[in-house]
């Protein structure tokens, strides 16, 4: 296979990041990931997580079709399941029709509550037509099941048969789209209690044999997309689902808005009412847990093209995405040519044999030491020797950050700081499986235009210039995802600044600060709070709680840090580590005054000016932002 056919097959496995892309082979490819069983029992949960987490194809893979492919397409084995996933993506053009004209909120939330009984009951009929065509044996609704449904959702027409009642629903369904879509000109279509209809199409379905002892999942999926008042709706759905039914639902953090049922006194609450699973926490609060998952869905598609040359070929992608040692890493960014290497090196033969068992970066580091305490370096040599436990400690917490003060500044060519190994590239999605496909993919293809083999390690460069490349598209998307997009660019231009700058300036404060906390004193703005929850649902920033009792919605209670995918192209740690405080209007000069506000923020940390002002390289692209007063 030639490099042309070999880029084309990447692309069709690895450029298809979204799962809705995939089509068919989404249940081809599914590798199931360690939470899965977890969701398959009868409670209720709630999948949480941004784009790219996996929610889609997760829930897809709990849908009928997704388990007949899942049991490769075995009647019987999938038959042995012990429910029936019904998935549902909610359609932001369909459920935002339901609003505005002459009707009151009341008005609408009956008219959504027949709308949506109409659509989970259309598509229970479609699976159970579906399961009588491939098994002939079925035992069929009976003419008074079918006729009481049909009452169920005020369809008149006499339905005697499976066949009748699904075309009554069809009817039904475009009708009353159409109706909806004039309702200002006409009155009210015949309306059905909510979730009455579903109640009884899921108990007569569990009486026939072919489905005895089964629970059906209603699966819906991007949550968010729904208004407040319908998240009531179903929200009191869920609080109050039959045996015969429950629902697992995915929605974006932050995207669950409104947490009570019609009754404003009834509060879901977790674990009582749903179970929620948080996907990248449940992905990252255990290493292996995210990179164990990302293996089986990123090897079996490289495997797979490996696999047409070669049958017999052993691919493992953590060998085949190499990383670093920070030692290494200090060796390829030429840690010796550096002024603080020099000034090492010039020293008397004697005093440098004192040291010359320890590697370069550490000598490096003692040097640096010795300028930014302003100590002679043989002052610091026999420190070291004195209190060689002590400067072990040191080196052990500041020597990743070396590594971007090595190379820095305008006009350095090449690589500044390396972003390269498997274990790396996890760390950069964060539990975003869409993330690392797409690091992934951009890594093969800058080493397949290189002429390499699929069969050959990448380098670090090209994983390197993979991850700033998707931060960089990244960065530049986040604009069309919300409504004020381009404050949540200049947010994320802004912050990734000021840590780039902690990152690479000399100086004695402590290392790898990346996160921040909001100062509790003073009012925040209603602007301030969305902006920040837009970019924690947008994946522009992560959040973690401050405190154990945090509120979701209290934009102060968490500690927030730049989403590691963009670490890379800003050039700062994507290891969460140390905080520096942010005050909200700070955050907010961000987006209005940047030039001023950077170097105010920066200031406070008593970097000098000189610093904030030379701008690297790869960020020139948004010079007029950085000027920008």
């Amino acid at each position: 296979m030639n490099t042309k056919e070999t880029l084309k097959k990447l692309n069709e496995s690895f450029g298809s990041y979204r799962a809705e892309w995939l089509k068919s082979q989404i249940f081809e490819l599914f590798a199931e990931p360690f939470y899965f069983p977890a969701l398959q029992d009868s409670r209720p949960c709630v999948l949480e997580g941004g784009r790219g987490t996996g929610k889609t194809t997760v829930l897809r893979g709990l849908s009928y079709q997704g388990q007949y492919a899942i049991h490769k397409n075995d009647i019987t084995a999938f038959d042995k399941s012990s429910f029936i996933g019904i998935y549902h993506r909610v359609n932001t053009n369909h459920v935002r029709a339901f609003t505005g004209g002459n009707l009151s909120e009341q008005e609408w939330e009956r008219i959504f509550a027949h709308y949506f009984n109409l659509l989970i009951c259309r598509d229970i009929l479609i699976f159970i037509k579906w399961h009588n065509e491939i098994n002939h044996s079925d035992e069929p609704l009976s003419s008074h099941a079918c006729n009481l449904i049909a009452k169920a959702i005020n369809i008149q027409e006499n339905c005697n048969n499976l066949d009748s009642l699904l075309e009554m629903f069809d009817v039904a369904m475009y009708t009353f789209q159409s109706e909806i879509n004039n309702i200002i000109d006409r009155d009210l279509p015949k309306l059905s209690m909510a979730g009455d209809p579903i109640k009884i199409i899921t108990e007569y379905a569990i009486t026939l044999p072919q489905f005895k002892n089964k629970v059906f999942f209603i699966l819906l999926d991007e949550y968010e997309n729904y208004a407040d008042y319908q998240q009531k709706i179903l929200n009191t759905l869920i609080k109050h689902s039959s045996e015969n039914y429950t629902f697992k639902i995915g929605v974006r953090e932050l995207g669950w808005r409104i947490k009570h049922t019609l009754n404003p006194s009834e509060l879901l609450y977790d674990p009582a009412d749903y179970v929620l699973f948080n996907i990248e926490q449940k992905l990252t609060e255990n290493e292996s847990n995210f990179s164990d998952f990302a293996k089986n869905v990123c090897q079996q598609r490289i495997r797979k093209i490996l696999a047409e040359d070669n049958d017999t070929a052993i691919y493992e992608i953590d060998s085949a995405l190499r990383g670093l040692t920070i030692e290494e890493e200090a060796e390829l960014l030429e840690v010796t040519k550096t002024p603080h290497y020099k000034n090492f090196d010039i020293q008397p033969k004697l005093i440098k044999r004192k040291i010359k068992h320890l590697s370069h970066l550490y000598q490096f580091f003692i040097s640096y030491w010795a300028s930014v305490h302003n100590n002679t370096i043989p002052q610091a040599i026999e420190d070291y020797i004195t209190n060689t436990t002590q400067w072990n400690i040191r080196y052990e917490n500041y020597k990743y950050e070396m590594l971007f003060k090595i190379r820095k500044g305008r006009g350095k060519s090449g690589v500044q700081k390396y972003y390269a190994g498997w274990n790396t590239y996890t760390k950069l999605a964060n539990g975003n499986i869409r993330y690392l496909m797409e690091l992934v993919y951009r890594a093969y293809e800058k080493h397949l235009n290189n002429d390499e083999d699929l069969n050959v390690a990448v380098s670090p460069k090209d994983q390197t210039y993979a991850a700033q490349e998707t931060g960089l598209k990244n960065l530049m998307e986040l604009e069309g995802l919300w409504k004020n997009g381009a404050q949540l660019t200049k947010l994320l231009l802004g912050l990734g600044r000021v840590f780039q700058v902690l990152a690479s300036s000399d100086g004695k404060s402590a290392p790898e600060k990346n996160q921040f906390a909001i100062e509790k004193s003073g009012e925040v703005s209603t602007e301030f709070d969305e902006l920040m929850r837009a970019a924690v649902m947008h994946l522009a920033l992560i959040r973690t709680p401050g405190n154990k009792m945090g509120d979701d919605y209290s934009t102060r209670d968490y500690l927030y840090m730049i989403h590691p995918l963009y670490s890379a192209y800003f050039q700062f740690s994507h290891r969460k580590k140390r905080k520096i405080n942010l005050k909200p209007d700070e955050i907010m000069g961000i987006i209005n005054s940047p030039k001023d506000t950077i170097r105010h923020i920066l200031q406070k940390t008593y970097i000098s000016k000189d610093s904030i002002d030379k701008l690297p390289q790869q960020m020139s692209l948004f010079e007029n932002y950085y000027n920008e007063k």
